[in-house]
């Protein structure tokens, strides 16, 4: 009996340790789901490697506001790409993310595309909805077709860079 409560801790310690969140392919008007795009763990973005979603190379390191390239397969932080400030995604470069144009400007559940360095609102771009992510079109963000359907705990910063990256 004692043998195998101690598999149950130890095994409620190691799925509470990996926590990962899984960003699939979605279809259609309604988000039909498909194969695995990207593996979210921790404060790291993989690829996703077959339908399943298994751990491929790491694209992308991120902090609460600065999203990293990775310099290897591994995760190890590179330069910086993204800085978000507020409801601002800003291209960034440098170890020290120098800011540079807006890439993307969250309101509320529509996402537009960002332009210059104050952020001008342009074109719709994506519209959240649930765990779903739509495509949109116009200056006032008309929902299309699906492209993402989250599976999971995704964090805000890490779907806008993969958002962003679209």
């Amino acid at each position: 009996m004692r043998i195998i409560l101690a598999l149950m801790l130890l095994c409620s310690v190691f799925t509470t340790h990996a926590q990962q969140s899984v960003v699939r392919f979605a279809y259609g008007a309604f988000g039909t789901q498909g194969d695995a795009a990207y593996v979210v763990e921790k404060d790291r973005i993989y690829q996703a490697c077959g339908p399943f979603g298994t751990k491929g190379p790491c694209l992308y390191v991120f902090t609460a506001e600065e999203v990293f390239h990775s310099a290897d397969a591994f995760g190890t932080r590179g330069q910086c790409a993204y800085r978000l400030e507020g409801d601002k995604l800003i291209r960034s470069n440098g170890a020290f993310c120098t800011k540079g144009s807006c890439a993307l400007l969250l309101e509320k559940q529509k996402v537009f595309r960002g332009d210059g360095a104050f952020c001008v609102k342009g074109e719709g771009a994506f519209v959240l909805e649930g765990n779903t992510t739509f495509l949109a079109e116009g200056p006032f963000c008309n929902k299309t077709d699906a492209i993402f359907q989250a599976q999971g705990e995704v964090p805000m910063i890490a779907l806008l860079a993969i958002l962003a990256g679209w």
